[in-house]
């Protein structure tokens, strides 16, 4: 007569193996999109048309308003600036707010040491940009190349982007490890 446990060895050996797969192929996954894939999961193309009923943001960064007086504050200071490129009406621009990009911009380290701004690609706001000179939200939207939102470039004082973007609201769970992947390693780029 065999025991069960003989009988179930083959059953579990069946079972870690096809738990290993599993693992072996969300952590490649994962590694795909820390190296930097810029495929977007989910986000709003920055030129689909506007829904009607817009409601009012409940969460947001500070706007993008004076980029020279934030490239002095960023050279002086060491610092990388976080664009976050949105729209009104992007539902993944709004959760990107509230569960990772607000937060940060309040918790320590990332408040000291990261500036964070806002800019709507459906507004053409006028603003100084990095040389002093004028623009808008929507220029600067297509010189970043942000046309899918939301999209996150990391700068430095120059306007310059450091590593690649992160486009789209990428697989949720990992959005925030992206995004403070990005910022590490802008940081770590700037104080060396």
């Amino acid at each position: 007569m065999t025991s069960r446990a003989g009988d179930s060895a083959p059953a579990n050996a069946d079972r870690r193996a096809a738990v290993a797969a599993i693992l072996a192929s969300a952590i490649a996954a994962f590694a795909a999109g820390r190296a930097g894939d810029a495929r977007a999961q989910s986000g709003t193309p920055a030129g689909a048309p506007r829904r009607s009923n817009l409601r009012p943001r409940s969460h947001a960064l500070p706007e993008a308003v004076d980029l020279a007086r934030d490239a002095t504050i960023a050279r002086n200071t060491r610092r990388p600036i976080l664009l976050f490129f949105d729209r009104d009406d992007c539902p993944y621009c709004e959760r990107a707010l509230r569960e990772h990009l607000v937060p940060m911009s309040r918790e320590s380290p990332w408040r000291e040491d990261v500036l964070f701004r806002q800019v709507e690609v459906d507004r053409a706001r006028l603003i100084i940009d990095f040389d002093g000179g004028s623009n808008t939200h929507v220029g600067l939207a297509r010189r970043y190349k942000a046309s899918l939102t939301p999209t996150i470039v990391v700068v430095d004082a120059n306007g310059q982007p450091i590593g690649d973007p992160i486009v789209g609201l990428l697989t949720a769970d990992f959005y925030g490890a992206y995004i403070e992947d990005a910022l590490r390693a802008a940081v770590k780029r700037l104080r060396e």
